[in-house]
């Protein structure tokens, strides 16, 4: 997906296959790390940051299994070390994913 100036949160949630309450949520819990601007109809519009950030606290509570405390604690940490595992688990799933597809053809 090409990076856009913004996202809208039901974007994000597809995009991470979350719940949009979800997104809502980790954002209102989260403001040092994601700050949604509002449009003129007050929805939240994402930059490509907050995805990232989001991106991170979803990998972190969904695959780490961390608690919100937890992710804090995260975050306050090594966040390019983080981010980078965080890719590379992205892209082992993308990987598997393929694979199955492809065995689900033959």
């Amino acid at each position: 997906m090409a990076e856009k100036l913004y996202y809208k949160i039901g974007e994000v949630a597809s995009l991470l296959g979350e719940e949009v309450s979800t997104i809502r949520f980790w954002a209102d819990t989260f403001p040092r790390y994601v700050k949604p601007e509002r449009n003129a109809k007050g929805n939240r519009m994402f930059h490509p940051q907050d995805l990232e950030n989001i991106r991170l606290i979803h990998y972190l509570t969904r695959v780490e299994g961390l608690t919100l405390d937890g992710v804090a604690r995260k975050l306050e940490e090594n966040r390019d070390g983080l981010d980078h595992k965080r890719r590379i688990v992205e892209k082992l799933y993308g990987i598997r994913s393929r694979l199955g597809e492809l065995y689900e053809s033959i």
